[in-house]
């Protein structure tokens, strides 16, 4: 019966899987390993009950959000900007 090779690296996704791609993505896994994906045992994400704007710290719900087509950006409007300027007395 043959013996086994020692293996030099850990196990990886491409193991036995033919060609130069995959031969390199089994090079590079040894480096990079696996994704980082976070904390198992962190609670899931539960969004507030009533989000506050990042710019003016008013609700969300006051603000009007322009959606803009492809290719053109989205807008959001505060409450603050959309208040009509009272007229400067000289």
């Amino acid at each position: 019966m043959r013996k086994r090779k020692r293996r030099l690296w850990h196990e990886t996704p491409w193991d036995g899987q033919p060609g130069f791609f995959a031969a390199w993505r089994r090079f590079f896994y040894q480096f990079e390993g696996t994704s980082q994906l976070g904390d198992p045992n962190e609670p899931p994400y539960v969004p507030p009950a009533n989000p506050r704007c990042p710019v003016c710290s008013e609700l969300m719900r006051d603000h009007r959000i322009e959606r803009g087509g492809p290719g053109k950006p989205t807008h959001l409007r505060c409450p603050q900007q959309d208040a009509p300027l009272a007229p400067a007395e000289a």
